[in-house]
């Protein structure tokens, strides 16, 4: 029994200018794939070893993964495609292909206003006709058209944060291997549901959506269903195809009871969409930062963190809006026990002026304004510089941490996210030993709401801004909500 494999997987932020290109993205080919580090704990890990434990000789073609961004080049996502598809076209010169099994983030648009999942799913089906394909989904996918004709089954995360990458390759490679066993034919109900919702508004861990993965895990126990998915779309891509979908996969034979599952569970979530609420408290710029001051100097709480949501490179921002920055600097930061740690800024002329200047330095840059240019302008600011880091992780970014008055901040010559938790570590720092933290990221990732004494959302201005309602859409299908509360829906399972 021989799979094909593979991946490409990037979440594409319309409203961010920065095209993600090949310098953005990881990438790793042929037998490479199946053990890479840098994909350890992601679906395409989870769908090999699911595979090989079964026996399957896994066939690898390439995994491309970058953190989310700009839309993808269009030159860029050419070549890998096409370097998949030869992939394909070598193994099948060698053998039969009994099944494919694909790694996908579902939310990827390419220059041309391409859905890449669709696009390139329907190219490798028709290389391999005929045979069971599914593949694994991040929760904040895009469902299209092209995607549901040539895919036959998938797995989606359930968790948000996402922390069951993993677990959702071993499904997706587990519902293939179904198939495979029994000989039936995979048929996945699908049922769209007419909402956008704010990533922050989702944690898996609070109401509703925990009753609502628990509704979807529920099906997955029941014997007809394989794997059950609830994709949120993803609301800063401004698409035709943007809403709520429920995904339900098992085998053709069971058709209607898949359809019905669906349908219901679609009407749960739109009846629970006014439910849908931040789990952390939310306020605009200036409001956070004075809750912010308030619980450390008055309450005595810390480490306090305040998300700069707005700008949040993890869900595609630019990483450079300023007006968070720009209310911080209006307070009074002599007044913190300990200096404010600010992560950060994508800003690579400041990195390198810093460089330049040596560590201990003092110099005058700017910070911010380089792209995002609607929320960010080019802040001057004379620095010392702290810290520098060259060379970090895998996009090989150089960060420094630099000192304004009472206040340090990391800044990286790179697009790279500023939830994990090596960022910091890398340039000496420990943000517990902070009293007031600002990151820029919408919900806290779990390195830093273990530490949190208090998490506060800035409902800041930026490529990520969360309140939907705000933002400036041209291709989003109308009605939809929360664009338009007053609208009624009833489910009709496709």
């Amino acid at each position: 029994m021989r799979i094909l494999t593979g991946g490409f997987s990037h979440e594409s932020n319309s409203f961010n200018p920065i095209i993600t290109g090949e310098e953005d993205f990881t990438v790793v080919r042929g037998s490479g794939a199946c053990d890479a580090e840098v994909f350890a704990g992601y679906s395409s890990s989870g769908i090999a070893e699911t595979l090989a434990g079964a026996g399957a000789e896994v066939v690898p073609t390439v995994l491309a993964r970058a953190i989310p961004g700009g839309i993808v080049s269009g030159a860029f996502y050419a070549a890998i495609k096409e370097e998949l598809l030869e992939a394909a076209r070598g193994a099948l010169k060698k053998g039969p292909i009994d099944g494919a099994c694909l790694a996908l983030h579902g939310s990827m648009k390419v220059e041309g206003n391409i859905c890449a999942e669709g696009d390139l799913c329907t190219a490798l089906r028709k290389i391999l006709p005929g045979v069971p394909f599914t593949a694994a989904l991040d929760m904040h996918a895009t469902i299209t058209p092209a995607l549901l004709e040539t895919v036959d089954g998938f797995a989606g995360y359930k968790t948000a944060p996402h922390t069951d990458c993993f677990e959702t390759g071993v499904l997706a490679a587990k519902t293939l291997l179904a198939s495979l066993s029994s000989g039936k034919k995979l048929y996945t109900a699908s049922q769209s549901v007419p909402m956008m919702l704010a990533g922050e508004k989702s944690e898996t861990s609070s109401e509703p959506m925990a009753s609502l993965i628990g509704a979807a895990r529920d099906l997955e126990k029941r014997g007809d269903v394989l794997a059950a998915s609830l994709l949120l779309g993803f609301p800063w891509a401004d698409s035709e195809h943007n809403a709520v979908t429920v995904l339900v996969t098992g085998f053709e034979e069971n058709r209607n009871a898949l359809k019905e599952a669906a349908g219901d569970l679609a009407e749960t979530f739109w009846k629970k969409r006014g439910e849908f609420t931040f789990s952390a408290e939310q306020y605009d710029s200036r409001g956070a930062m004075e809750a912010a001051f308030d619980a450390v100097l008055e309450r005595g709480e810390r480490p306090v963190f305040v998300s700069d949501s707005g700008d949040n490179p993890t869900a595609g921002a630019a990483g450079d809006a300023t007006e968070l920055l720009e209310t911080v600097l209006s307070m009074n930061l002599a007044e913190l026990p300990t200096p404010l740690l600010y992560s950060g800024f994508y800003d690579a002329p400041a990195v390198s002026s810093c460089i330049e200047a040596g560590e201990g330095a003092e110099c005058g840059i700017t910070l911010g304004g380089n792209w995002d240019r609607v929320s960010g302008r080019k802040i001057p600011l004379r620095v010392r510089v702290e810290k520098i880091a060259r060379s970090y992780g895998p996009c090989r970014a150089d960060l420094v941490l630099l000192r304004h008055s009472n206040m340090l901040v990391s800044v990286t010559s790179r697009h790279i996210g500023f939830g994990d938790e090596g960022l910091l570590s890398a340039l000496g720092v420990n943000p517990a030993d902070y009293c007031l933290v600002l990151v820029k990221l919408g919900y806290l990732e779990p390195c830093f709401k273990k530490i949190a004494a208090r998490a506060i959302m800035a409902a800041s201005r930026g490529c990520s801004c969360e309140i939907l309602e705000t933002i400036p859409y041209r291709k989003v299908r109308r009605p939809i909500y929360p664009l338009d509360p007053g609208m009624d829906w009833r489910p009709a399972v496709q």
